[in-house]
């Protein structure tokens, strides 16, 4: 078994205008999400994340996994097993995230929403800010646990009103009765797109 450092020596990155594509990686790993820092790779046979950042992002490396070993012990976040230059290696998280739940129709129970709330009050309390929690890294495992993935941005100093936003949507649109709990996944990228732009207010 190879190394995580020689795994991530394995995984290449081109320049495409603005941003990074991913060109090639080992066969040991499979290609599991897209960021604007990093991809992130599930090692095969294992149940670990490799995350390998692009070349102008190596600095934010060290950042997340500074940010990990300060959230150890939290039990709604991921394990760090170790870092490199340009690289961490977590748990991986089985189970869907909130965004596949709306658009899978799977309900998200308030008590789901306490425990978000609960994970990031545990944050604040060792002197971080939790930034840019989203559907995407918010994710229900098969056996009813709330997990948080990606904490890159825990320690900016903007304050992020993105969680707050969501519970306010959750409460005065998706908990009422007559509410649809499965939404199309168009809309809710929609949704997205004009909130990030400031068009749409909750």
């Amino acid at each position: 078994m190879k190394s995580h450092k020689e795994l991530a020596e394995r995984v290449y990155y081109r320049k495409k205008g603005n941003r990074f594509v991913l060109v090639s990686s080992d066969r040991r790993l499979s290609h599991i999400g897209t960021g604007r820092s990093a991809c992130a790779f599930r090692i095969n046979g294992t149940g670990r994340v490799l995350k390998v950042y692009y070349p102008d992002f190596h600095h934010i490396a060290e950042e997340e996994a500074d940010i990990y070993r300060k959230l150890h012990e939290i039990p709604h976040f991921p394990v760090l097993h170790d870092a490199g230059v340009n690289y961490i290696v977590v748990d991986y998280i089985e189970g869907r995230t909130f965004f596949q739940c709306l658009t899978g129709g799977a309900p998200i129970r308030e008590s789901f929403i306490t425990e978000v709330d609960k994970a990031l009050q545990e944050v604040r309390h060792r002197k971080m800010n939790p930034s840019d929690i989203h559907l995407h890294n918010l994710i229900l495992t098969p056996d009813g646990q709330v997990k948080i993935i990606d904490p890159a941005r825990f320690n900016q100093q903007k304050k992020c009103t993105q969680w707050d936003d969501l519970k306010t949507a959750y409460r005065k649109l998706y908990s009422k009765k007559l509410f649809p709990k499965k939404i199309p996944a168009f809309l809710l990228v929609s949704i997205s797109t004009l909130y990030k732009h400031k068009l749409i207010k909750v």
